[in-house]
């Protein structure tokens, strides 16, 4: 094969993503070096303190432990990353917020750190990831083998891109797959792509032909043969990027979700907004759950921030039975906030509860349905559900309806950032924490302010 017809296959593999579930490590030779199991583990204490320090992808640089072997494919496969700076940064980028949950499993389990950079060869570490072979999620988990290490599906919810449950049930699977080849992390990652099954008739075709039975001697399909040469390539640059000249992103080393129980079946946007989040971010946490709620024989757990996690899974112990769906309900399907709305209404006159109060709010310039819902604590969509004339494109002057029942315990006022404002410094000046800043505007921890930029200011109300 020439070098831009290898080239071109290489780009094809990268971009399109794996097909299958599979996992492995390699047998040391004389002249070869191989992966490694990680070392033991280091006690809390002393990971807690020393990893305080590093950003998340410092951590994960730093705990690889595999020596990587300076064959022909895994050279070929760096090279290609190196060339491709802008798939490298974004799906990075992409993978940062589900790391530290990846790496925290894997440090308990004692598994070599490298295994965090899987669902990049697999999926790009996109959780709605979908191959043909209908392989799915983070770690792309066929129907069989999901089935096999217990993620349910149903017409609620497909455990495969459950982040949390599909991270629990691949690592399982890799476990299991070290064990059957005798601790060989090679040919387990292999197995992870290809099955057990063929990785093992390989071996013993190879053993059979006087070879010595390790991954690079094994007659494979092509995408089994480049599978883990493209995750060693992958960690050589993580662990060396300095030497690259690779930037990765600065997300800090710290939890940021929390697994909660929602204590029964309940619409994802009455928990999104009881969390102080929007309806979508909850969604991109939990992207198992294929309706508008969690499902409806269960699981019941969310992936959710986790300040105020344990709050708000008191909050949802005690949700009156009212609020939440009932079992078999289905008029909560994507996107039709509407169908929730009208139910939540129909309950509410059932139930002998007030009727909302209605008052009108005139848009101000520089106003957009966003800032008007955040600061008033509610949805775009329940805003748009009360207004049906009201477009993206609001007009100064114009007359918006609000229900005051929905509304929170705090009024809104929009700020426009300065020139030489900071987070800390705009929070200082309103008496309030730059947490709430970043989640009441949904800015990232490290977000750049524009001179221009309008910012939602949350005030408690007197006597709230």
């Amino acid at each position: 094969m020439n070098k831009k017809l290898q080239l071109a296959v290489l780009a094809s593999m990268l971009l399109a993503g794996c097909q299958t579930l599979t996992s492995q490590n390699e047998v040391a030779t004389d002249d070869q070096p191989t992966m490694q199991t990680a070392p033991s583990a280091r006690s809390a204490l002393d990971r807690s303190a020393e990893d305080a320090r590093l950003t998340v992808w410092q951590r994960a640089s730093q705990s690889m432990q595999m020596e990587i072997p300076q064959q022909a494919d895994v050279i070929a496969y760096r090279n290609w990353y190196l060339n491709h700076p802008r798939y490298l940064t974004s799906v990075t980028e992409r993978a940062a917020p589900y790391l530290y949950l990846v790496m925290e499993e894997l440090d308990k389990r004692n598994m070599p750190m490298e295994l965090v950079l899987l669902p990049i060869v697999e999926s790009a570490y996109n959780p709605n990831a979908r191959s043909p072979s209908n392989a799915v999620g983070l770690w792309q988990f066929t129907p069989g083998t999901g089935q096999r290490y217990g993620l349910k599906r149903d017409y609620w919810y497909d455990g495969r891109k459950d982040i949390h449950a599909s991270t629990m049930a691949a690592l399982d699977y890799l476990e299991k797959l070290h064990g059957d080849f005798n601790g060989n992390w090679f040919h387990a990652i292999a197995a992870y792509n290809a099955g057990e099954g063929r990785i093992q008739k390989a071996v013993d075709q190879s053993m059979r032909q006087g070879k010595n039975g390790d991954f690079w001697s094994l007659n494979l399909p092509r995408q089994t043969t480049e599978y883990v040469p493209r995750l060693l390539a992958l960690a050589d640059i993580i662990k060396n990027a300095d030497q690259y000249g690779v930037k990765l992103p600065t997300h800090p080393n710290r939890q940021q979700w929390q697994l909660i129980d929602a204590g029964g079946q309940v619409s994802l946007a009455v928990v999104a907004d009881m969390a102080g989040i929007s309806t979508d971010e909850l969604k991109r946490l939990n992207p198992g759950y294929l309706r508008n709620s969690t499902a409806s024989n269960g699981p019941q757990h969310l992936l959710v921030p986790k300040r105020g996690a344990r709050e708000l899974e008191l909050a949802l112990a005690e949700l009156p039975r009212q609020q939440r769906l009932k079992p078999g309900e289905q008029f909560v399907l994507p996107g039709e906030d509407d169908h929730l709305m009208v139910a939540e209404e129909r309950r509410s006159k059932s139930s002998g509860k007030r009727q909302p109060r209605v008052i009108e709010y005139k848009v101000q310039p520089g106003d957009n349905l966003w800032s008007i819902s955040k600061a008033h604590g509610i949805t775009k969509q329940q805003l748009l559900s009360w207004n049906r004339n009201a477009s993206k494109s609001l007009k100064p002057g114009q007359v918006l309806k609000l229900q005051t029942n929905a509304l929170s315990a705090r009024k809104g006022r929009a700020y426009e950032v300065r020139r030489g404002d900071s987070l800390s410094s705009i929070a200082q000046q309103f008496e309030v924490s730059v947490d709430d800043l970043v989640r009441w505007n949904s800015l990232g921890n490290r977000h750049s302010l524009k001179p221009g930029q309008k910012l939602v200011i949350n005030e408690k109300r007197s006597g709230a």
